[in-house]
């Protein structure tokens, strides 16, 4: 089975299926539609499967909660894009319908979960795989505007990948493969640069108010050094865009921030600690600070300071 051309018409497409048709696959099916007939949107209910629909702008809605699987159709591919959780139930349901054929491609769009969750599915000539674009669908609007040239991690089967590889293409998508045993550890990076990394800037924002910082009225005054140390690092990396007191062997303003964190909300000292370790080994490698600098702050980063006192430091 091969891409059609998009300029030929709709009957001679491929037809696509999507169960969970959430931020993910309503964005996907909507740059899909271009290139594929889009023909059963499944989502839960008849509100939010209706709602799919006018997003995507084609197929047809179905509701779980009043028919199950008894309305879906063949089609030549199922996406499933469900949250995790519901991945084994979406493989159960197209296993009741009987609706998969020999050729047909199942995939979902998980980052942490491979392919192997499809397993039941890879009979009869039934090919599976799993789609991860590295994206963040907050808004599915801003989503279909930038996902031009976003990477898309692909496993699963080889027929499958082909496909897969060329729609991701047409989409505008940078498709690339990654271990099916390593979907975990691949999927935790994600969420460190991403998930983690919101975590990371209202820990930062909450340190300004805590220190009486005006943030709601004149604005976060971090902003443009977020942009600038962003930029830097994407454009230099790690070793050239480190600054600051660590990469300057000041050991003293290290301590004077476990101390200011002291009596801080429960995770604040434990993220300052653990990225301060971090910044140490990348130090390390500028060679701006000394091995006796770099020690000491490494030893202090190891010691609990809520349990010290500023005569004891």
């Amino acid at each position: 089975m091969s891409l059609r051309s998009s300029n030929l018409t709709t009957s001679n497409r491929l037809n696509l299926s999507c169960i969970g048709a959430g931020r993910t696959g309503s964005s996907l099916c909507n740059l899909l539609a271009e290139h594929v007939s889009i023909k059963q949107i499944i989502n839960r209910s008849a509100t939010s499967a209706e709602y799919a629909v006018d997003f995507i702008g084609a197929g047809d809605p179905i509701a779980l909660n009043d028919t199950g699987y008894q309305q879906f159709q063949p089609v030549d591919l199922w996406m499933i894009a469900t949250p995790d959780d519901h991945i084994e139930e979406a493989v159960q349901l197209l296993v009741d319908s009987e609706v998969l054929q020999a050729d047909n491609i199942v995939f979902h769009c998980s980052g942490a979960i491979s392919s192997n969750v499809l397993s039941r599915l890879n009979v009869g000539g039934v090919h599976v795989a799993s789609v991860h674009p590295i994206h963040s669908f907050a808004n599915p609007e801003n989503s279909i505007s930038n996902l031009k040239k976003v990477p898309f991690a692909i496993e699963g089967d080889a027929e499958a990948i082909v496909q897969l590889n060329q729609l991701c293409i047409a989409i505008g998508g940078q498709p690339f493969a990654i271990n099916s045993a390593s979907k975990s550890l691949y999927h935790a990076a994600t969420v460190m640069a991403c998930n983690n990394l919101v975590s990371l800037l209202e820990i930062s924002k909450g340190m300004l108010i805590q220190a009486g910082v005006d943030v709601k009225n004149s604005g976060n005054p971090l902003d443009l050094l977020i942009q600038q140390t962003v930029t830097n690092y994407l454009s230099s990396g790690a070793q050239k865009a480190l600054t600051g007191p660590i990469a300057r062997g000041d050991v003293d303003t290290v301590v004077s921030h476990l101390l200011a964190l002291k009596n801080a909300p429960d995770g604040w000292q434990d993220a300052y600690r653990g990225l301060s370790k971090m910044a140490v080994e990348i130090s390390a490698r500028q060679g701006q600070a000394s091995t006796e600098q770099l020690q000491d702050i490494l030893q202090l980063l190891h010691i609990d300071t809520n349990n010290q006192t500023g005569d004891n430091t």
